[in-house]
């Protein structure tokens, strides 16, 4: 039969075999890749180090995988410019709507785009507030990528001036408007339109932590410090809209989003402004929430959550602090040890959890090393399997799998803007109801591209040939082993 993830109606073939060859070729590679050595290579060397040293892997395999990456968030990041309209000579959207690439119909109405978080979307499945989420989420993915910003330094400062906009003005494609709170003094808060239609606006917390995240990430990048104290206010209708007893009624996750968004918002600001004492506390005090529900429920996992983790321990600097965060990242990562053979990870699509995973890595000892190899795999499957790519090259081009699922009809007429874009599983797409390209697909990826290149840029290439230490580390026969734990 046709693959998973085959395009409605496309008869088993061509696409089912090379769906099949992959899965067998990774699944032969993947003893290698994942082949630790577990013993020190000497007995001088097997003294504890203060801090754990970089994991080895093969330099052949490190220089491959690295520059596959690369181009890969190359290409991602080009369509995310296009999808958020900041892309030069781009004449397809009005000008007037935020990010107006927001999803592109692969379905029954194939080859329309879904623009205005207003009126465009199929409420069945989606509202104003989520698709402003997913925006600016992918606003904020753009900005963490330096050298792209700068590219486009007009484009990206242009949304951020539309986000600073007039007051009670409902920003157009982003669906939502900033208020005044009816309590305090000057705080503005995110609202959206609650249910749809109705003319009724209320408080979003996740659009309006959201909205803070992107002109505090974008701002940075730009090196536009008053746009950083413009979230001031917004922060300030943050501590009013969503007191702590109101937290026990949010998932683990959307409270991990807060918690990953006012970490970096808090690194950015200037440490020594009474806005960043204010945060501080704030986010401390999410972090002892989040910690204890961690702690409480065995089964509790957040991408999110285990990213802000990770940067908070980095940036501690008390040693008890810093000890107690040191053992909660490495909870998260035994955590997603166990989690991972639940899921089919080696088949679907798996960006999300790997913007958190990768970050982990970082802090490096005995289960970074044991994860380091799991994580390169699955993201270069997520390339493989997703990202939709030979869009542009007629007839005659070698087509991703990704893109054999888009089909060649709707190629031949947007191909140009679709080269890049990731498309998420069949399976992921079934449980949501949709069959779409939307921004947040891409978004993730380029985040989770973005962090598993800064991982590998951590990791130490090791010539395996007639050099390699010991001889005891892997032959290098399979391109993609890695040689060792920590060096």
């Amino acid at each position: 039969g046709a693959p998973a993830g085959a395009a409605p109606g496309r008869a088993a073939g061509v696409g089912a075999m090379r769906w099949a060859v992959w899965v067998a070729g990774r699944a032969a590679a993947a003893t290698a890749l994942v082949s630790l050595i577990s013993e020190p290579w000497s007995s001088a060397e097997a003294k504890q180090p203060k801090k754990p040293l970089p994991v080895a892997v093969e330099a052949r395999f490190k220089d491959r995988i690295t520059a596959k990456l690369e181009k890969s968030l190359s290409e991602a990041v080009t369509h995310l410019a296009f999808a958020l309209g900041v892309a030069d000579g781009q004449k397809i959207f009005p000008e007037d709507v935020f990010a107006p690439g927001y999803e592109f119909d692969l379905g029954d109405g194939a080859g329309k785009w879904r623009s205005r978080c207003e009126h465009d979307i199929d409420t069945s499945r989606d509202s104003s507030s989520l698709c402003a989420v997913h925006k600016l989420q992918a606003l904020t993915a753009f900005c963490e990528i330096d050298s792209v910003v700068e590219r486009h330094r007009s484009g990206v400062t242009g949304l951020l001036r539309r986000l600073l906009g007039k007051r009670e003005a409902v920003v157009a494609g982003l669906g939502i408007k900033r208020s005044l709170l009816p309590v305090g003094n000057s705080m503005e808060a995110w609202m959206a339109e609650t249910p749809q239609g109705s003319g009724v606006f209320d408080v979003a917390i996740t659009a309006h932590v959201a909205a803070m995240l992107a002109l505090v990430q974008c701002g940075s990048a730009l090196g536009d410090r008053d746009m950083l104290g413009e979230a001031n206010s917004w922060f300030a209708a943050l501590e009013k809209a969503y007191p702590r007893n109101t937290w026990k009624h949010q998932s683990f996750h959307l409270n991990g989003i807060l918690w990953e968004s006012l970490v970096v918002i808090s690194q950015k600001i200037r440490s020594d402004s009474s806005f960043a004492d204010d945060i501080r506390d704030f986010t401390s005090d999410l972090e002892s929430y989040m910690q204890a529900v961690f702690s409480e429920d065995e089964q509790v996992w957040s991408f999110s959550a285990a990213r802000a983790a990770v940067l908070s321990w980095s940036k501690a600097t008390k040693t008890t602090r810093r000890k107690r965060l040191a053992s909660v990242v490495d909870e998260y990562m035994r955590r997603w040890i166990e989690l991972m053979p639940k899921f089919s990870f080696n088949v679907s699509y798996s960006c999300g959890p790997l913007q958190g995973v990768a970050p982990l890595l970082l802090k490096r000892g005995d289960q970074a090393a044991e994860l380091v190899g799991s994580t390169l795999k699955l993201m270069e499957k997520d390339v493989d399997l997703f990202q939709v790519l030979g869009a542009t090259g007629g007839e005659s081009a070698s087509l991703s799998l990704a893109a054999e699922r888009v089909g060649q009809q709707i190629l031949r007429t947007h191909g140009l803007v679709l080269e890049g874009a990731f498309y998420r599983d069949e399976a992921q797409l079934k449980s949501e109801k949709r069959a779409t390209l939307r921004v947040d697909d891409t978004a993730q990826c380029v985040l989770a591209l973005s962090r598993v290149l800064a991982l590998l840029d951590d990791l130490v290439g090791v010539d395996v040939g007639d050099g390699a230490r010991g001889g005891e580390a892997s032959s290098g026969e399979v391109d993609g082993a890695l040689v060792g734990g920590e060096l």
